[in-house]
This record gives C-alpha cells, structure tokens and sequence, in this order.
C-alpha cells in the first residue's frame, strides 16, 4: 500500500485506469444501435495520424493558437497595468468599480455574432472577445494581489526613505505576484473555451470550425479526434502555467 502512494505508484494506477477505459471502449461489443457515437480509440487515433500526415490539422491547431494566444497576451497586458494602476489609485478604483462590473457580468460569448458581423470570419473578430474574457479575470487577479500586499512594511520603508518605485519593488510586486500567476493560469482555459466558442459560431478554420463541420458531417470520430487535440492543448498550456507559477515563487 505504501508503494501505491508514492508518486510513481500513482502515475501507474493512473495509467492502469487509462487503460483500462479505453480497452473498454476498444472491446466491448457496443449494441449497433451506438456506434455512430459510440467510437473506438484505436480509429480516432487513426484518425489523428492521418490529419497530422497530411497536415490538416496544423492549419486548424495554429489558427486556434494564433487567435487565443493574441488574445491572452493582450487580456494579460492590460489586465495586470490596470490592475496595478486602479490598485495604486484607491480612489479612481471606487470610481470605475461600478462600470467594470457591469462590463463583466456581460456573458462575453454573446458579443461574438456582433463582432464577426462588424470584422468578419477572421483574427480581428476573436481576438477582442478573448481578450476581454482574459481581461476581466487577470484585472480582479491582480487588483486583489495589490490590496492584499503589507501596507505597514511600505508605510516603514517610505520613513526609511525608500522611493515610490523601491517600494512597490520591494513589497508591491512579490505580493501581487502570486495572484497574477493564478489570475494568468484560470485565464487560459477561458481563453481557450471562448477561441473555440467563437470558431464554433462561425469560422473557415480552427479547431472550433474543425469539431463543427465534422459534427455537421455526422463524423463522429473526426468530432473525437478534434476534442481530443483541444484537451491535449488545453492540458499542455496549463501545466506549463503552473511550471512557470513554481518558479516564479521559488524566485520570490
């Protein structure tokens, strides 16, 4: 038992119970009245080995990354600056508090038709949606990383004669910074749930317009096989948030 809780105890009945699910996807014998749901692993990776042959799903998978990535660096740029500024300025917070607050309780998926019908099918339409979701979230991340930091300890290195900016180097940032990381990391499944929401809607290219056209099809294992690419990305983009969170308070 005590070998079960190391971590590589761990990892194996991990993959014992992988394994095990997908063998019983791959063997059981399925009612016929289910398999046009109801698909076996070995096809969707059949599947994937062929898109990425052929190339297919590169052009898709880059469009997606292109649009969530440009979207959550500007998201993450303007979150974190506003997040510190209305920090440092209590009383223009007050003042804006209201109205950021109305703007993120506004379901921003549902700004998509809007945007496609003003910039069309392309970049110029997601990345703003994306943005915005990724803003609201790493603004409030940040916001209460600045008012969580130790007043006091700014307060004594000011009489000590420390500058305005060696005071929010000093204790500012180290404070705030572990809110940002978290604000950066729950951001990215937004960022990308909203690219593929977007895509969904209305796209010629991505992983949404991927996972669409396939479903209209009928093509349940395309629809598979492009789910799963989305959740291997999406799991991918996460850990290496966390890996660099880690590090960032080892720094710290």
């Amino acid at each position: 038992m005590r070998t079960l809780a190391t971590p590589a105890g761990i990892a194996a009945l991990r993959i014992l119970l992988i394994a095990a699910i997908l063998g019983s996807l791959e063997f059981y014998p399925w009612p016929a009245s289910t398999r046009l749901w109801m698909i076996k692993p070995s096809a969707i990776l059949q599947t994937l080995w062929v898109w990425l042959a052929d190339g297919l799903i590169w052009e898709h998978l880059s469009a997606t990354l292109v649009t969530m990535s440009l979207g959550y660096a500007i998201g993450c740029v303007l979150g974190i600056g506003g997040g510190f500024l209305l920090g440092l300025m209590p009383r223009v917070e007050r003042t804006v508090s209201p109205f950021l607050a109305a703007a993120n309780s506004l379901p921003k998926i549902a700004l998509a038709p809007l945007l496609i019908i003003i910039f069309g099918l392309g970049y110029a339409a997601k990345v703003p949606l994306v943005a915005a979701t990724v803003f609201f979230l790493v603004l409030n991340a940040t916001l209460d990383g600045v008012k969580s930091a130790d007043l006091d300890a700014m307060d004594c290195m000011k009489i000590m004669g420390a500058t305005r900016w060696e005071q929010i180097h000093k204790v500012l940032l180290p404070s705030a910074l572990p809110w940002v990381f978290t604000g950066m990391r729950i951001s990215v499944r937004y960022a990308f749930t909203n690219t593929i929401l977007a895509e969904l809607i209305a796209a010629n290219k991505g992983l949404g317009y991927l996972i669409e056209s396939n479903a209209a099809r009928f093509d349940a294992t395309g629809t598979y096989t492009a789910v799963l690419v989305l959740v291997i990305v999406s799991v991918s983009l996460t850990e290496t948030l966390v890996k660099l969170e880690k590090v960032m308070a080892k720094r710290r």
